[in-house]
């Protein structure tokens, strides 16, 4: 049954949701069992049920098999229609990102990277490896390949666990970002990843690889990565095509 403000279970699911941004209920705090809420709200365990699921549906709670339901991390916004450093985008919804360099150094393009890149087959590119992180929590892979010879000296003038790749670019080589292409797919994690980014084995990711264009169209950076599935919102903004129909 339901009343002028809406269903029983969306009411609970909205004061639940309103505990969690003032504070009072934090990440990792567990709630309450379908059958204790119940009796403590007066409702049936379904309707409990239901607004559990309502908010695991939408990540802010996540339920453990066999431990209970918890408050989940805040999702993290990755907007698909800008071009923004990983670092900036972060930093713009008042959180702290920070990374560990898994890897960096010349190496050999591989067939997707020479591609992208327009580079023959083994070209020369600098190879940035590095695990980015959210509050101190480990939320994606990040493999970044730039063309060697756009990018002299790349790793002799900063550290890359301490600054944006994109502000190194713009500052010491001139080289200003202006646009990409982006494809987004659904995968299972593999077993590095998996234990580098703290998930169980084949849990949900998103695999995300970019190639990213220069002012004059030629492109200079590949990128691929992993993010864990349970702290990202992927948004795009979309407007209606000159010759659609509707």
């Amino acid at each position: 049954m339901s009343d002028p403000i809406g269903p029983v279970y969306r009411r609970i699911a909205s004061a639940l949701e309103a505990d969690i941004a003032s504070g009072k209920l934090s990440v990792g705090d567990k709630l309450p069992s379908e059958r204790v809420m119940a009796e403590e709200l007066g409702i049936s365990r379904m309707t409990a049920r239901q607004a559990l699921k309502h908010l695991t549906d939408r990540g802010i709670l996540v339920t453990r098999t066999g431990h209970g339901t918890f408050v989940g991390r805040p999702m993290i916004q990755q907007k698909l229609s800008t071009l923004t450093g990983f670092t900036e985008e972060i930093e713009q919804q008042g959180r702290r990102a920070s990374s560990v360099v898994v890897e960096s150094g010349a190496h050999r393009a591989d067939e997707l990277c020479s591609t992208a890149l327009n580079l023959p087959l083994g070209g020369d590119v600098y190879r940035l490896v590095r695990v980015r992180l959210v509050d101190g929590e480990p939320v994606a892979m990040e493999t970044t390949e730039i063309r060697a010879d756009v990018a002299p000296g790349l790793f002799n003038v900063a550290d890359f666990a301490q600054e944006s790749l994109y502000a190194i670019l713009r500052k010491h080589y001139r080289i200003m970002p202006a646009s990409a292409e982006q494809t987004l797919q659904a995968a299972l994690s593999s077993p590095a990843v998996s234990r580098t980014l703290q998930l169980s084995e084949h849990a949900p990711v998103l695999e995300l690889t970019r190639r990213t264009c220069d002012v004059n169209g030629n492109p200079f950076e590949f990128v691929r990565s992993v993010y864990r599935g349970d702290s990202f919102v992927m948004k795009a903004n979309l407007t209606l095509g000159a010759d659609a129909t509707q």
